[in-house]
């Protein structure tokens, strides 16, 4: 496993773990009135996770 495919699999992991953070404290999987702080950096972890993942499986070496 390369670095990009590691760092891409942490990235998603550290999103999911937000997501589940901020459903436990909040109760609810969305919260409008603070979609700027939790939410903005949920999506930002999981597409850059998910664009190594699809970079690092065309990208053999």
């Amino acid at each position: 496993m390369n670095r990009s495919k590691t760092l891409g699999i942490l990235l998603i992991l550290i999103g999911l773990l937000i997501v589940i953070h901020h459903i436990y404290i909040t109760g609810r999987p969305l919260d409008l009135r603070d979609i700027a702080n939790h939410e903005f950096i949920e999506a930002i972890l999981f597409t850059a996770g998910i664009t190594l993942l699809v970079a690092s499986s065309f990208h053999k070496e």
